[in-house]
């Protein structure tokens, strides 16, 4: 019993000290925030000389419009919405265009035009525009290519990477023993990832708890891997990609910053290490509502657009593909989504009906768990990142609409989309 104890001691200490650098970082930075880009190593995306300028228009109905959502008794404005967040931080952003032109536009506390904020998980799809692309080029032959193609020194890891493709990567089916919590442990998986100084090592130990492609689960290893095999298919780093393929051609008003995981090792944390600003995210949306063309030149193929808003792929995957998600996956109506009958549900679809949903699209579901879910197969997709960062895209109402801001507020997917209903 006594050589047990001292033997899972010894296996203690050994995980303590190979995190030491981790948990140093965790506990010396704090919790991550719209302001990472302060706390590691960055390289820079420049902006072009002269950027793409929206028209803004001189009012809208967005100005007096008033919403409801969760959490919140009263409809209120999307002004009144931000000006009324009440956190340590207050600092949000929105900016909402039809037709190319803004139709509002509203800042508070750190997040304006002028400064960078990191929008984590929204980075996924700048980053699976960035393969969509590499594919166009011929860097990449296929979403169908095997990972160890592009990194043959996995051979010498897990034998599921030779089964492992691009695509699973992408739609997050990939069977990775990867824990995403957020929770405050600098020993999880997020945290390792996250605060520790060496990503493509730690991509070179990972496990599967399963065989790739066969379920949904997100992950965001997933999109550090696609960002080695993007700089390994390319040769390039990825904000040199970055800049020449997105930043330049759709006419940035800002500089962006790409986070890194230390100094030596410089590899951008392709899954949520983007720090940008309101406008500029809304030129990446406006380009996937014009089908992958830039005022006439062709970025990315149509054919790349429409395998990331299908929502036919989309509703066989969790509501996820290629780095996008559709909206809304699930109905989030005054905080609920998931009722203990049909009846139920059914009653909740007919308030639906009265909010403007389309409801001969609605459905509503039975899960594992017994609960009835309510769905809509819409055309809207959005990016999605940590803090509730959005770029939505709505191509039927012709709307791109973006949020960043360091509340986690989860509800501006559903709101976006009952807003387009009255654009």
């Amino acid at each position: 019993m006594l050589r047990k104890r001292l033997n899972l001691l010894l296996v203690l200490l050994v995980a303590v000290a190979m995190q030491s650098c981790i948990a140093y970082r965790f506990v010396g930075h704090g919790a991550e925030g719209i302001d990472d880009f302060k706390t590691f190593p960055t390289d820079t995306i420049h902006a072009p000389e002269k950027a793409f300028e929206f028209a803004v228009a001189e009012s809208s109905v967005l100005d007096t419009l008033r919403l409801k959502v969760a959490r919140i008794e009263e409809p209120l404005t999307l002004r009144q919405m931000i000006d009324t967040l009440d956190t340590k931080r207050p600092s949000a952003g929105i900016v909402v265009m039809r037709n190319d032109t803004i139709l509002f536009e509203h800042y508070r506390g750190m997040v304006a035009p002028d400064r960078h904020t990191t929008i984590f998980s929204v980075t996924k799809s700048v980053t699976s525009l960035l393969v969509g692309i590499a594919i166009d080029k011929g860097y990449i032959r296929s979403v169908d290519d095997p990972v160890m193609e592009y990194l043959p020194e996995l051979k010498k890891g897990a034998e599921e990477f030779e089964r492992l493709t691009i695509g699973n990567l992408l739609d997050m089916r990939t069977g990775l023993d990867f824990n995403e919590n957020y929770a405050a442990n600098p020993l999880s998986g997020m945290a390792v990832l996250h605060y520790g100084r060496d990503i493509q090592r730690q991509i070179r130990r990972l496990k599967f708890k399963q065989e790739p492609d066969t379920e949904f689960e997100y992950n965001s290893m997933s999109t550090a891997i696609v960002g080695a095999v993007l700089e390994r298919a390319t040769g390039r780093r990825y904000a040199d990609l970055l800049e020449e393929w997105v930043w330049k051609p759709l006419g940035m008003e800002r500089y962006a910053l790409m986070n890194l995981d230390d100094k030596e090792h410089r590899f951008a944390k392709a899954y949520g290490g983007l720090s940008s600003n309101p406008r500029d995210m809304a030129r990446f949306g406006r380009l996937y509502l014009h089908g992958g063309e830039w005022q006439g030149k062709r970025i990315v193929s149509k054919e790349w657009v429409d395998r990331s808003f299908s929502k036919e792929r989309a509703s066989a995957n969790g509501w996820y593909t290629n780095s996008w998600r559709t909206v809304p996956g699930r109905i989030n109506y005054d905080g609920r989504h998931e009722f203990r009958t049909e009846e139920l549900a059914d009653v909740m679809l007919a308030a639906h009906q009265r909010e403007g949903y389309p409801i001969d699209k609605m459905r509503a579901t039975q899960g594992e768990n017994g609960l009835w879910t309510l769905r809509i197969p819409t055309e809207c997709f959005f990016a999605y990142g940590l803090h509730g960062q959005v770029v939505f895209v709505d191509p039927v109402k012709r709307v791109v609409a973006v949020y960043l801001g360091n509340d986690r507020l989860d509800y501006f997917p559903t709101l976006f989309y009952r807003m387009s209903r009255y654009l």
